[in-house]
């Protein structure tokens, strides 16, 4: 089965734009990850996630198909992130190396995706070695 069609949808030409207002500060995180980062990357997205916020997962290119699956199943399968319809990954990632332009231009896509599919007051570029010490609440 091709990893496409793992993946949820985000197209964002054809997704729909969400305009959530009952929260007085929205964020919207990219959120880089490469090969073997899988389990860091799940930890921080469930450690980060807030229904008023918007997350758009951007795992490298580099990785291997497996752990593409891993992920899209992790977002499609979870109730919340379902529901509410706040997390996506990248359709078509880059190969990101860490010296020269590519990350730059991954960061560059991935504002450009989430200003046309929602609106956030604050962009945040994270990788999946990041972790918040306390969450957006204010809570340890």
């Amino acid at each position: 089965m091709p990893i496409s069609s793992f993946r949820p949808i985000m197209n964002y030409l054809n997704i729909q734009k969400t305009n959530k207002t009952s929260y007085p500060t929205t964020f919207a995180y990219l959120i880089s990850a490469s090969k073997g980062d899988t389990v860091k990357l799940k930890r921080l997205v469930r450690a980060l996630y807030h229904p008023g916020n918007y997350y758009l997962i951007h795992l490298d290119h580099g990785a291997p198909a497996w752990e593409h699956r891993d992920i899209a199943k992790f977002v499609a399968s979870d109730q919340v992130f379902g529901q509410v319809g706040n997390v996506w990954i990248v359709k078509k990632p880059n190969l990101v190396t860490y010296r020269g332009p590519t990350m730059l231009a991954t960061t560059l896509h991935a504002m450009a995706i989430l200003l046309r599919t929602c609106k956030w007051d604050w962009f945040i570029n994270l990788s999946a070695s990041d972790y918040p010490l306390v969450t957006q609440d204010g809570r340890i």
